[in-house]
């Protein structure tokens, strides 16, 4: 299974001005005039910038301690930062222990969660971001963990965090990339249930899409990514039902992924294709809406 990462790209603008002619007096006048009267103009590389550079909603201060080999925090660094309550690895997190906005990701807890360990703490390195998942709680017996997923900066001297969400999926088989809808960073989560998957079994894997809103990381979309699925149908008995997709698109305010739907009889034998791109746009209100649905629909419950 391949996970992805698009990364959009902004240009440059340049400002012209036009040269007056007029007598040295009425020059001096009108520079009066335009240094008391006229704003000065916009800076677009300062509207650039802001879009590029978001505000920390969490900062923590670094000491030598907490960094590691060549200079970079280490992953209690990053959970101390996300984790107020946070000590040391060894020890559990309670369940409705607060991040450091006030929020808690402890809401599939069954039991007494269990110790949190160096490992657990993912860390998807960026341009200028880094996405990490810190997995904080099992839920439960099924083998996956659930925890903040956040956008954080390491600086030299501090730790910021930009954007907080909550993620519950394998953690052997989860993988993140950054990407852009426009100017609003998103963050692809992929969870490839089918990595394991044995011959004649079904499974799914699937793509979920954050985008920032405000502080928040905040899933917008979901869009399966593979799909095994069996049936029956008379007169050409056991068939298998497989959906893939090419490595989602990103532009401007669209992410388009493309799907490819087979059906194979027992012999393996393709008996119907389908293929075609599913379309998800981001809205004003930072909202993203599918504009079709997916070919996986078509397959019989």
């Amino acid at each position: 299974m391949r996970f992805w990462q698009s990364l959009a790209r902004a240009g440059s603008a340049a400002v012209t001005g036009r040269r007056l002619r007029a007598p040295i007096l009425g020059t001096v006048a009108l520079m009066g005039f335009a240094c008391a009267g006229a704003p000065p103009p916009p800076s677009r590389l300062e509207d650039k910038a802001r879009l590029d550079v978001p505000i920390a909603i969490c900062r923590k201060p670094l000491s030598p301690g907490d960094l590691g080999d060549g200079g970079a925090p280490g992953p209690d660094a990053y959970f101390s930062v996300v984790f107020p309550s946070f000590r040391s690895f060894g020890a559990p997190l309670g369940a409705h222990d607060p991040d450091c906005v006030g929020e808690t990701h402890g809401s599939g807890v069954q039991g007494t969660p269990g110790p949190i360990a160096a490992a657990d703490a993912i860390i998807v390195p960026g341009e200028d971001v880094d996405v990490v998942w810190l997995r904080a709680f099992q839920p439960s017996a099924d083998r996956t963990s659930e925890g903040p997923l956040a956008l954080v900066r390491a600086r030299p001297s501090e730790i910021d965090v930009y954007a907080v969400g909550d993620y519950h999926g394998s953690p052997s088989h989860s993988r993140f990339t950054l990407a852009k809808l426009g100017s609003t960073r998103a963050v692809v989560a992929a969870d490839d249930g089918c990595a394991d998957v044995k011959v004649g079994a079904e499974c799914e894997s699937t793509l979920t899409l954050y985008v920032v809103i405000g502080g928040k990381l905040a899933p917008a979309a979901t869009s399966p990514a593979e799909r095994i699925r069996y049936g029956t149908k008379r007169n050409l008995g056991r068939l298998q039902y497989r959906l893939t997709t090419d490595p989602p698109v990103f532009d401007k305010a669209t992410m388009t992924v493309h799907e490819k739907l087979q059906v194979r009889d027992s012999g393996e034998e393709d008996i119907r294709k389908a293929e075609g791109d599913r379309v998800f746009v981001l809205g004003a209100d930072g909202r993203v809406a599918a504009q079709q649905d997916s070919l996986w629909s078509q397959v019989p419950q």
